[in-house]
């Protein structure tokens, strides 16, 4: 009795494979035309570390702490750094988000784009 059903359970799991490239192809071409954004955070001398880091991992779900922090830090060395790069849209809401909460942010197109090295420098 039990292997059937358990064969049954993973038959019922199983797509046809054809929809799955067709679904991740149109993916890939959405994004591949849409153009990347970043976020970018400024420093200002008003916020401590801690909420500057909170803030970044709140609004920015994809930012660990741990990067935020790093975030944080090149900010406050470099006077700006990059949050995390996204399309236009989002990127406009994590700008905002983070400005609500009093922090100073901005956004920019991406030069590079997809698959290009930026240059280095620092």
């Amino acid at each position: 009795g039990e292997q059937e059903r358990g064969g049954a359970g993973v038959a019922v799991l199983t797509k046809p494979p054809d929809l799955d490239k067709a679904m991740d192809l149109d993916k890939k071409e959405a994004v591949d035309k849409e153009p990347i954004w970043k976020v970018l955070l400024h420093n200002d001398d008003v916020h401590t570390f801690d909420y500057v880091i909170d803030t970044i991992v709140a609004v920015v779900r994809t930012v660990t702490r741990k990067k935020a922090h790093r975030i944080t830090m090149e900010a406050h060395k470099s006077g700006m750094a990059v949050v995390t790069t996204t399309w236009k849209q989002l990127a406009r809401e994590y700008s905002l988000g983070l400005q609500k909460a009093g922090l100073t942010s901005s956004i920019a197109p991406d030069k590079a784009g997809p698959g290009g090295g930026g240059g280095g420098g620092g």
